[in-house]
């Protein structure tokens, strides 16, 4: 039986980390992570795993072939 992670209901760390990256896609994409079609859950999932900003971008990258980062 697969079990689901549970996040917090508020996390300020997360959401630091979220701003951080949305600053660079905007910068570097001038489009927010919603409005290219990134799936909110990898990123939550890429938080809790502990990926910094940067490496959140790669994984972005290669999962998503049409950015270009």
């Amino acid at each position: 039986m697969e079990s689901k992670m549970a996040y917090p209901l508020f996390d300020s760390g997360y959401t630091l980390w979220a701003a951080d990256l949305e600053t660079r896609l905007k910068d570097q994409l001038g489009s927010s992570a919603r409005a290219l079609g990134i799936d909110p859950r990898l990123l939550l999932q890429s938080y809790y795993s502990g990926y910094t900003v940067t490496a959140a971008l790669a994984l972005l990258a290669s999962r998503y072939p049409s950015l270009t980062l």
